[in-house]
């Protein structure tokens, strides 16, 4: 299946069943050796805001504006 998260902390799961030659049901398979269900996908940390410092007034009074650079980062 597909992992559940594009980044940090997804997993992927699959269906694990004991079945005879023919493709039946059995119930005589080794539980020592049963492969894994689940597994870890993660893909790195997720994107997060990146933000500088807020920069001068506009205005020394009244009603000016501040402004700083956020960007979204990997």
């Amino acid at each position: 299946f597909q992992c559940s998260s594009t980044c940090a902390g997804g997993f992927q799961r699959r269906v694990v069943v004991c079945q005879d030659e023919n493709g039946y049901t059995a119930n005589n398979c080794d539980e020592k050796s049963k492969p894994m269900e689940q597994r870890s996908c993660e893909s790195g940390p997720c994107p997060q805001w990146a933000y500088g410092n807020w920069g001068e007034c506009t205005k020394p009074c009244g009603a000016g504006t501040r402004t700083r650079l956020v960007v979204c980062q990997r």
